[in-house]
């Protein structure tokens, strides 16, 4: 009798870890999401750092000064899309608010469902562009053979270094459709 008691007391001890441990892998999960935002908006990655809304539109434009925005856009190899700029560059006087579109087009005979991902170049550059509409800011579904031009609206803050007078943003698509790998 003493050794099922010695029993229940090692099950007892073994299923109050495993609900601590459940307990502090849920309470980790919460902590990664504002961990994530924090170095996103650290580094500029994942379009964060970025204005949404176009009320934070500044207005004061920088007319002595010129700067060339440069579109770059490519897919993940998991992604059966076209996809790029409909213009490769811009130039853009700091502080001026601008729109251009991308095309994307799914070559699949099924649905997909595809997020963009911003990055810049040079990196500092990252706080200093600000999207008012952009197609990265949401998941996009596409049926089989769609294809459409999306927007993105964006200004230079006028407190972007004098010495960058080439911006690029680069965007990649990559394939998010539930029910599927999308690492390359």
């Amino acid at each position: 009798m003493d050794t099922q008691a010695t029993g229940k007391k090692r099950h007892r001890g073994l299923v109050l870890g495993l609900l601590g441990m459940v307990a502090g892998m849920f309470a980790f999960g919460f902590v990664l999401v504002p961990l994530y935002r924090v170095v996103c908006q650290l580094t500029g990655l994942n379009g964060t750092g970025v204005e949404t809304s176009s009320a934070a539109y500044a207005g004061e434009v920088d007319r002595d000064r010129s700067v060339t925005v440069q579109f770059l856009a490519t897919v993940n190899s998991k992604l059966p899309f076209a996809f790029r700029p409909d213009a490769g560059t811009m130039q853009v006087h700091p502080g001026e608010l601008y729109g251009t579109s991308f095309f994307a087009a799914n070559q699949s005979g099924a649905d997909v469902t595809a997020q963009a991902v911003a990055t810049y170049g040079p990196g500092e550059a990252a706080r200093y562009v600000h999207k008012t509409e952009c197609f990265c800011f949401t998941k996009e579904t596409f049926g089989a053979h769609e294809s459409r031009h999306m927007p993105v609206r964006f200004y230079l803050d006028p407190a972007l270094p004098k010495d960058i007078t080439i911006v690029t943003i680069s965007y990649t698509y990559f394939n998010v459709t539930p029910g599927q790998n999308s690492g390359s």
